[in-house]
């Protein structure tokens, strides 16, 4: 009898062990900045640690040491499960996410975490039924705060400043600010921002002052004009497979939805602010000049700008999203959250 019953616990604990492992998922992330890189350290290691610890490891992140697909191309990485878990920009797909583009116009705000909860806000209310993000779990969207004119040898003081100077841009609206200005703008990966300073084939570049510390190019832009209100933003994603999500038991998957949505969004934007106020004060202390944009700049922005409104309620009501009511309800909920 205390044979069969040792050898009934041993098989219990052995399914045990078996239904234990079989309950743990993991989740490769690929990124396409690399992982000493400030936002890496700062938001996405930290939230992927998050849910390790709170799911007590039935959830796990592997860091996968080189992208599976160029930055634009990881939303299709993800949902075809080349990676389990990325990020990206929506302005890096601006025909894909022509909807979100309000969340690259100038003067958003200095601020990335009212920013970012505003544009989750305005995600939940206008564009979560799309389904823009099919085959994926999205976790959440942010902005990263202002962007900033950097370049290698002057300051952008007026519209002149900018004739025939070839800038590496991102998104579209920094693209269409250099191009408008009589500058030549470059599109390439932000990864690639070193190479492109110190070789010389950019002479500046439209960053977050983050960007500085964050490629190693803050000796190479010495000169940084800075648009309150930021010269532009730029919305981003996070997602994780869909596939691995729903496998995951009704516990876990509630934990990550409480660590998504406006949870993320708030998180994000504070780490962008974080690494922003990082990298302002390691190009102060290197001794970069930074001046703030002449009157004639902030003007010419702002004329820019009525353009890039008028341009978003055209493409949005082509994908089938009312411009309008978005942009009145995404600068309503910055009211709210900045008093501004």
């Amino acid at each position: 009898m205390l044979k069969k019953t040792i050898i009934t616990v041993a098989a219990v604990t052995f399914l045990t062990g078996v239904s234990t492992a079989k309950a743990e998922t993991t989740f490769t992330f690929s990124s396409w900045i690399p992982w000493t890189h400030p936002l890496n350290t700062t938001l996405f290691m930290p939230w992927m640690a998050e849910v390790e610890s709170q799911t007590k490891g039935r959830v796990k992140f592997r860091r996968l040491p080189k992208p599976v697909a160029h930055p634009r191309a990881h939303l299709d990485a993800v949902r075809t499960n080349q990676a389990n878990a990325g990020m990206s920009v929506h302005g890096y797909s601006p025909k894909r996410f022509a909807a979100y583009l309000f969340a690259e116009h100038p003067f958003i705000g200095d601020r990335a975490e009212a920013s970012s909860i505003a544009l989750w806000r305005t995600h939940a209310k206008f564009l979560a039924k799309k389904n823009y993000y099919k085959g994926t779990q999205l976790i959440g969207v942010n902005t990263h705060g202002p962007g900033v004119i950097h370049h290698s040898k002057k300051h952008i003081l007026s519209i002149g400043d900018m004739k025939g100077q070839k800038m590496r841009t991102g998104g579209p609206i920094p693209r269409a600010i250099v191009a408008a200005w009589g500058g030549v703008p470059i599109r390439q990966p932000a990864p690639k921002s070193y190479e492109l300073l110190s070789t010389g084939v950019v002479d500046g570049i439209t960053f977050p002052y983050e960007s500085l510390p964050g490629f190693k190019i803050t000796k190479l832009v010495p000169y940084s004009t800075y648009i309150p209100g930021g010269l532009y933003s730029s919305g981003m994603y996070m997602m994780i497979s869909k596939k691995k999500y729903d496998s995951l038991s009704a516990g876990d998957r509630k934990i990550i939805n409480g660590l998504s949505n406006e949870a993320y969004a708030k998180l994000a934007g504070k780490a962008w602010d974080t690494i922003n106020d990082r990298g302002l004060a390691t190009a102060k202390k290197a001794g970069n000049n930074i001046v703030t944009a002449s009157d004639e700049i902030i003007n010419a922005v702002r004329k820019l700008n009525v353009k890039f409104e008028a341009d978003y309620m055209a493409a949005s009501k082509k994908a089938g999203v009312d411009g309008g009511a978005v942009l009145a309800y995404f600068k309503g909920e910055m009211k709210k959250l900045t008093g501004k």
